[in-house]
């Protein structure tokens, strides 16, 4: 992928450009990495990327949301006007926000992608979702009548979807980079960060200043295992460069994820292929990742269960087999589904366009 940058709005076009493209998309997001932000949906990025090793070309709009909300009447006005091209077989948004913006063009058939809480909610400390969350819940349910699909990363949140719209969804999670996150020695990723070798490390990933992630559970948490001597230390894992995640991962001793929310964490998926033990809070699809491997635990969001699920993961170290738990979820096979969707939903409006032609 490349392309030249806007302040708020960006095309940026494929670098594929296979004359044997079978399929031609436009992703709109507001999420995609930057230099000064190369974390920030990455997971995005890399569906692109293997969508493209799959015979598709894929364009994105790119929506800098996180700058002002005048980003968006920017970029619906820019969709509007994309709207006349025939460039594209159809268009794949990414978040609700983002399906806003896509829904501006009314030419092409639009796949939306929920990420999480843009059908959830986005909860206070106290767990309640905010007034400004809900209200754009209840716009982003409404967006699903007008797509020809949704993707939503959990059973949990496709429940969350209108009971008519069910049909047309497809719970599909995030894909994980298996061949950048693979499991290094811990020694040698210690040497590599400098971590001293006899420290009990615990994994936080994500910011810890997001209420959603609860960073103070996770300290508590840690806390519990003093008994009075030191208490692991619990390293913050937040704007590190998408390669030194697996260094990360694979010098710590285990993650621990303590939200209130969560779609289909990709952090859980990406310690399980390098091999790192997990303990969770019962969110999103975490339950469904985490069952039946060794060493990691889904607990309630309680100090006492989650430190007692940390202290049994701690000694189990390395959880060898959940670099298979995550097999089914590698780029390809992921790009490979989400293809099938677009296959479907162009099938659909062709048959739909022949019925009205007959």
């Amino acid at each position: 992928m490349g392309g030249g940058r806007e302040h708020l709005v960006s095309l940026i076009r494929s670098t594929r450009r296979s004359g044997d493209a079978d399929l031609r998309v436009l992703f709109v997001t507001n999420m995609w990495p930057e230099p000064e932000r190369a974390w920030y949906g990455t997971f995005i990025q890399t569906q692109a990327e293997s969508l493209e090793r799959v015979g598709i070309d894929v364009d994105v709009l790119y929506v800098r949301g996180y700058l002002t909300g005048n980003a968006y009447p920017k970029a619906i006005a820019r969709m509007a006007s994309l709207s006349r091209s025939k460039r594209w077989d159809l268009v794949h948004a990414h978040y609700g926000h983002s399906g806003v913006v896509a829904r501006a063009d009314v030419r092409h058939p639009l796949v939306v992608s929920y990420c999480g809480d843009d059908l959830l909610g986005t909860p206070t400390p106290t767990n309640r979702a905010t007034l400004r969350s809900r209200a754009e819940v209840a716009l982003f349910r409404r967006l699903a009548h007008v797509a020809s699909a949704t993707i939503t990363k959990s059973e949990a949140m496709e429940a969350v979807l209108p009971r008519s719209c069910v049909e047309r969804n497809h719970v599909i999670p995030n894909g994980v980079d298996v061949d950048r996150f693979r499991p290094i020695p811990r020694d040698e990723a210690r040497r590599r960060l400098g971590w001293p070798d006899d420290e009990q490390v615990v994994l936080f990933a994500g910011n810890p200043e997001i209420p959603r992630k609860n960073y103070p559970l996770a300290a508590a948490a840690c806390e519990s295992l003093s008994n009075g001597g030191a208490s692991p230390s619990l390293r913050v894992a937040w704007g590190i460069p998408p390669d030194a995640m697996p260094i990360w991962m694979s010098a710590a001793d285990a993650l621990l994820l303590t939200s209130l929310s969560e779609g289909s964490p990709n952090v859980v998926k990406e310690a399980l292929a390098c091999e790192l033990p997990v303990v969770a809070t019962p969110v999103g699809d975490v339950p469904e990742r985490l069952r039946a491997v060794s060493g990691c635990h889904v607990a309630r969001p309680e100090i006492g269960e989650l430190g007692s699920a940390l202290s049994h993961a701690l000694e189990h170290g390395r959880a060898e087999e959940a670099r298979q738990a995550v097999s089914a979820l590698t780029l390809d096979r992921v790009a490979a589904r989400v293809r099938a969707v677009y296959e479907e939903v162009l099938a659909r409006r062709t048959r739909a366009l022949r019925w009205r032609r007959a």
